[in-house]
């Protein structure tokens, strides 16, 4: 079953399950806006299986979007998936990868909306 992180109204990032997860879970560990991390981890308990950036509070969207841009993919590169083979490994840090770039695309037309 596929999952998503709906970054904006022009990207939608799908995910497995595991993966998914990880990034919502690497989430919570760093964003500071509380209502932003309630809903991170109604998402969790409940199993909704989506995240939809565009209806979080503007400090809690600002703030994923620099975890993706920045800290997510050195967090996936030293830690992810550290039991699958080499080839998925790599694979699966390319894919949380994409998700940085959706963001960084997206923090770049913001134009200073808040989603630095």
């Amino acid at each position: 079953m596929a999952n998503d992180i709906f970054v904006s109204d022009e990207y939608a990032w799908t995910a497995s399950f595991g993966v998914f997860e990880w990034v919502v879970e690497f989430l919570l560990e760093t964003i500071e806006d509380a209502a932003t991390r309630e809903h991170l981890s109604l998402v969790l308990s409940a199993g909704l299986g989506s995240v939809d950036l565009r209806g979080l509070p503007d400090a809690g969207r600002a703030q994923i979007l620099r975890a993706l841009r920045g800290p997510l993919v050195p967090a996936a590169e030293s830690g992810l998936a550290l039991t699958q083979p080499e080839g998925a490994r790599r694979f699966t840090i390319g894919h949380v990868k994409v998700l940085a770039l959706m963001a960084e695309d997206v923090a770049g037309s913001a134009g200073g909306k808040g989603a630095t």
